[in-house]
């Protein structure tokens, strides 16, 4: 496998296996518990701390030791100088356990995933250290335990894989006992998915299953159904915003003309329903409304100009709150349709 570039824009999806060993209750939307969880680890509080040097602050923006905070740089991104302005697309997306209710027993598997895009795998390292550090802590609701004690659920982590979710390529990051942790060196690149979506391009149908709460808006209100130009015009968006930021390259592609094409194609079937989840938001302290439409939609027209980028969708997610899982899909390829 040849080097990365260091212009080069690509996906390191880490793949975390893990056994409860108390009772865990991560609530119907498990993307904001997992995400609020990596907030608290590597933030940390009062006698417990972290990697943040200011636990009085409640913002990032502003303050003195932004540059080369993990923090920031993962949860809480911020680019004073940035030209979509300060607030950028955080540089990872977490996908949740999917069709469960968040509820673990006492030796029960899971397992979730988060997904680093180009430059932020240099911060490969504090996610292991707060995977580490949540094993100690717990993750989700307090729950009493026999002893009438609240604590939130303790897992174990079996092991960490790096996965290659179009070649198929899986390499075992951290193993359970072992000390040993290796690079993840998997990553998905343009190529490959160029790949990919020429097979998909041959088709004049798609169709596309959105697994998570997925939420588009279009002036200032929440579209109910998935009408591919405004999916895909958000999508290129988020796209190009993160290709530029961590990338540090243009996404190639022509906005005004594949816009336009995106205007002409059909979506021929909506197998959609909308769902109304509450999660929480850990920065702002606040409840966090994360409803969306789930389900399977089908297109029609010429789906090879979009190829590509719905093939890396699969993987940025698209819409509101991607990064706690949000706006997930995967492509209904075509032994499966």
């Amino acid at each position: 496998m040849s080097e990365l570039t260091d212009h080069e824009f690509t996906a390191h999806r880490l793949e975390f296996q893990a056994r409860a060993e108390t009772s865990i209750a991560l609530g119907e939307h498990q993307g904001s518990a997992i995400r609020g969880a990596l907030f608290h680890t590597l933030r940390g509080r009062p006698g417990r701390p972290a990697f943040c040097l200011d636990l009085t602050r409640t913002s990032c923006r502003g303050c003195s030791t932004l540059e080369g905070c993990p923090v920031s740089f993962l949860l809480a991104t911020v680019d004073e100088e940035g030209r979509r302005g300060a607030d950028v697309p955080r540089p990872y997306t977490v996908e949740p356990p999917l069709g469960r209710t968040g509820q673990y027993a006492p030796g029960e598997a899971f397992s979730f995933s988060i997904t680093l895009f180009a430059r932020a795998l240099s911060l490969f390292p504090y996610l292991i250290v707060a995977a580490r550090r949540l094993e100690e802590e717990g993750i989700g609701r307090k729950l009493q335990d026999q002893g009438g004690h609240w604590r939130a659920g303790r897992f174990r982590i079996q092991r960490i894989l790096a996965v290659n979710t179009i070649t198929g390529e899986r390499q075992i990051v951290l193993q359970a006992g072992e000390e040993l942790v290796r690079v993840p060196a998997v990553p998905i690149r343009h190529q490959q998915v160029l790949v990919r979506a020429e097979r998909l391009a041959r088709r004049k149908s798609l169709s596309l299953e959105f697994l998570t709460p997925t939420r588009l808006v279009e002036n200032g209100r929440p579209l109910r159904r998935p009408d591919f130009r405004p999916l895909m015009q958000r999508l290129v968006e988020r796209l190009s915003s993160l290709w530029e930021e961590y990338g540090q390259s243009e996404l190639p592609v022509d906005f005004a003309a594949l816009m336009e094409s995106a205007s002409k194609i059909k979506l021929s079937e909506c197998r959609t329903n909308w769902v109304e989840l509450r999660g929480y938001s850990t920065r702002q302290a606040a409840p966090k409304y994360l409803d969306g439409f789930v389900g399977c939609a089908t297109y029609e027209g010429d789906i090879a100009p979009f190829a590509p980028w719905l093939v890396w969708g699969e993987q940025t997610h698209v819409g509101k709150d991607a990064v706690k899982g949000c706006g997930l899909y995967r492509i209904v390829e075509p032994e499966e349709g």
